[in-house]
């Protein structure tokens, strides 16, 4: 049955991670692919079209796996991605923006938003873009933030001037905004940092495209409905220690089938 397939994520990094851990929440009986391309990271130095190569050839390694969903985990891969590899393929594909971006527009009582991302996202305007689909009203402000992805990718509580520069970045949150969107996967796993410098309402995109994906399984009737948990397959692009360095800190003893891939 079409509704046992798998869900695919896949990012750049540890990012996505913040996903599948929601998705486990909220939608324990999916079975799951995690697709890690740590062999081509970084990728905010690569162009758009080399982005969507990439992403490209991970959808292809999702559909020979049998995918019934796509998700790009990562801000920089969904805005030089998304509408790419849904114009060319006809599985269903969420990206990680427009969540974050409705559900901003829910809290923000001032419509007055602002949200942190790596540069390349910034400078595409998705954000802008996607908000301006939804609201005539109000302004979004967008603050690049160049270092926090590696810092975070290296282990955060390692670094010594890491709220420092966390504070170098928030500082340029426009003084009236009322709600922030944490416009990369990694940043939740700082949420509690960031509170820190920025007390009100934050907008968690990594859990707002878990409820994207929600409606989607309900509006396609693809649930899963065995009753049991489903299992995680972690596919890795690279070296796999990355990946094994991190889990313990966000998962538990269950998540071991860890498979090296080179596509």
């Amino acid at each position: 049955m079409k509704s046992k397939m798998p869900i695919g994520i896949f990012d750049s990094g540890i990012g996505g991670l913040t996903i599948l851990k929601e998705i486990r929440k909220i939608l324990p009986r999916e079975n799951i692919i995690y697709y890690g391309d740590f062999k081509n990271t970084p990728y905010g130095t690569k162009t758009t079209s080399e982005i969507q190569k990439l992403s490209e050839d991970i959808v292809k390694f999702m559909i020979q796996n049998h995918c019934k969903v796509i998700i790009i985990a990562c801000s920089l891969m969904t805005a030089a991605s998304l509408e790419y590899l849904k114009n060319k393929y006809p599985i269903p594909i969420i990206g990680v923006v427009e969540g974050g971006v409705k559900a901003a527009l829910l809290e923000s009582k001032k419509k007055k938003i602002a949200y942190i991302a790596n540069p390349f996202t910034v400078k595409t305007k998705i954000y802008e873009e996607t908000y301006k689909k939804y609201s005539k009203d109000g302004s979004l402000h967008g603050i690049p933030c160049k270092k926090l992805c590696a810092l975070i990718e290296s282990g955060w509580e390692t670094h010594p001037h890491r709220l420092e520069i966390l504070k170098e970045y928030l500082d340029k949150i426009p003084k009236d905004t009322d709600t922030l969107i944490l416009g990369g996967t990694h940043y939740p796993l700082i949420k509690e940092d960031i509170r820190k410098f920025f007390p009100e309402k934050i907008v968690d995109s990594s859990r707002e495209s878990v409820f994207e994906l929600l409606n989607l399984l309900i509006s396609m009737d693809l649930f899963n409905k065995e009753n049991k948990k489903g299992n995680v397959d972690f596919c890795i692009n690279g070296d796999t220690s990355l990946l094994l360095n991190r889990l313990p800190e966000i998962f538990m003893e269950e998540f071991k089938n860890i498979f090296s891939v080179d596509y």
